[in-house]
This record gives C-alpha cells, sequence and structure tokens, in this order.
C-alpha cells in the first residue's frame, strides 16, 4: 500500500500542472509517454535486466500499457479542453467502481464489501467538489468532456486489472514495466504526428520544463509504483487508493508555499471515508489474483 501512496502523492500536483499548458492534447501524450519510456528503456532493453519478459508476454505488456496508458492519456489531455483542471479530478472519481466492475468481468465477481469501499471512495473524493460545482453541468462541452474523463477512467481500470492479472509482486520489474510505458508511446505517436508539425510547437522553456518533469515523474516513476503496488494488495484496496490523489492534492494546497484558503472539514471527511473504505475493501477484497 506503501507504493500506492507514494504515487497517488506524486500525482496530486499534475492536474494543475496540466491545465496551464497550452500544447496540442496528442503531443502532450507522445511527449509525455516518450520520455518515460526513455528513461526506463535501460532497464527494458538490457541484456542485464532482471526477468526479461519472452516475447509473447512482451506483446501482452505493450497492449496493455497502450490501453491503460495511451487510451486513457489521449482521452483524458483532451478532456481540459472542455473543462477546468478540477473539473477534470473531480470527474476521476468513478474510477473505483470501474476498477470493481472490470475486475469482476475480467477475473471473477467481486465481494459486496469490494463494491461498497469503491462506493465509499467514491463519497470521498466527492465530498471535495469545488464551491459552484452545482454550475458545472451547463453547456455541451461539458458533456463532452465528462464522457472523456468516463471513458479515460474505464481504460486506466481495465489497464490496472489487467496488468495484475497478469504480473505478481516477483516480475513487476521496472524492466519488464517498460514495455507498457513503450506500448503507449507507440499508439500515441501517430496521433502526435497527425495532429501537430514540430514547427508549429511553441514551447517556453517553462513549458519544456513542465512536460519534462509530467513525464518522467508521474508517467514514469508514479506509474511503476501504481502497478508494481497493485500487484500486492487486493482489488478493493487497489480501487480505494485510486481516489487518494484527490484529498492529496487538497491537502498539498493547503500547505505553503500555496497556502490556498479553504474550509478544513471536507478535507477531514474526506480522509475518514477513504479510511473507512479502505478498511471495508482490505477485509472483503480478498487476495490478489494469482499472475500466469
Amino acid at each position: 500500500m506503501v507504493l500506492l501512496f507514494l504515487a497517488s502523492l506524486l500525482w496530486s500536483v499534475s492536474f494543475a500542472l496540466i491545465g496551464t499548458l497550452e500544447v496540442d492534447p496528442t503531443f502532450l501524450t507522445a511527449a509525455r509517454l516518450g520520455l518515460a519510456a526513455l528513461a526506463i528503456a535501460p532497464f527494458t532493453f538490457s541484456p542485464r535486466a532482471r526477468g526479461k519478459p519472452a516475447p509473447a508476454r512482451a506483446i501482452q505488456l505493450l497492449l496493455i500499457g497502450a490501453l491503460q496508458y495511451g487510451v486513457m492519456y489521449l482521452l483524458i489531455h483532451r478532456a481540459y479542453g472542455y473543462l477546468a483542471s478540477y473539473e477534470v479530478a473531480l470527474l476521476t472519481i468513478t474510477t473505483p467502481l470501474y476498477v470493481i466492475f472490470m475486475e469482476g468481468y475480467v477475473h471473477r465477481h467481486p465481494p459486496a464489501r469490494a463494491w461498497g469501499a469503491a462506493a465509499l471512495a467514491v463519497g470521498a473524493a466527492f465530498a471535495l467538489r469545488m464551491e459552484g460545482a452545482e454550475g458545472l453541468l451547463d453547456g455541451d462541452d461539458y458533456w463532452v468532456g465528462v464522457g472523456l474523463v468516463q471513458a479515460a477512467n474505464l481504460a486506466w481500470a481495465a489497464g490496472i486489472v489487467l496488468y495484475r492479472r497478469l504480473e505478481s509482486p516477483a516480475t513487476a520489474t521496472p524492466g519488464r514495466f517498460g514495455w507498457m510505458l513503450m506500448g503507449g508511446f507507440l499508439l500515441s505517436l501517430p496521433f502526435a504526428l497527425a495532429t501537430v508539425a514540430p514547427s508549429d510547437l511553441q514551447l517556453s522553456a517553462a513549458d519544456v520544463g513542465k512536460i519534462t518533469y509530467l513525464g518522467l515523474i508521474p508517467s514514469g516513476l508514479a506509474f511503476f509504483l501504481w502497478n508494481r503496488g497493485a500487484t500486492q494488495v487486493g482489488v478493493g484496496t487497489v480501487a480505494v487508493m485510486n481516489n487518494l490523489k484527490v484529498p492529496l492534492a487538497v491537502a498539498v494546497a493547503l500547505l505553503p508555499p500555496f497556502s490556498v484558503p479553504a474550509d478544513p472539514w471536507p478535507l477531514a471527511t474526506s480522509f475518514a471515508l477513504l479510511g473507512a473504505a479502505l478498511i471495508l475493501g482490505t477485509r472483503g477484497a480478498g487476495a490478489r489474483p494469482g499472475a500466469a
């Protein structure tokens, strides 16, 4: 669970940072995944890499990465064209329900406690909805954004469930994980090349720095920590921890140097509900499925 927490903490600042970038969403997807895949390439292709996958397993990892990272990023980055960054963050709160649904579809019927834990996790994140959120349901653009984020949530959930089925704590190594990042990059690259020409990119030094950070840390390190951590716990815990990034993002905003003024009670309520969800999910989800 520690790895899932660390990944969530690294993700907690990503939504606001992406919202400050004015770049083509397909380019941002390819750039982030390309940087992440490049950083882990020494582990992926080194002759000394531990636990190198057989060709058939490498292809499976490529395909799962194309779904979990490539499809998810193409959709969610596009959503920023229709929604504010905090709206995107809020709309990701349904992910725990998709994780439990996909677990039942792919592997086995999850226990009722796992569904309850996922519902509590959704409530925990919803407790942090922004003031004025009641006015967000206006306009066709909003609903396009909603559809994009929900499709991205489903792609992410399907990817993590498939990865848990395929890998185990012993096999979830950086070298094998690099094939997933490569899969996401290879899927996104043709879209980026078709939609933006290198000569059209107007990137400031600050933009380059932000994209580099997003590629190496949230898209590289955090993705690896999350997927490895997901092989070590039950599906209920994985589902609940998907929403930890939301209250963490609010908590970070309350601290210096940000010091954003906000009512602390919704944050306390959110963490309390997440704690209850974790207890329920840990007791009812059972162990992770065995990897092939």
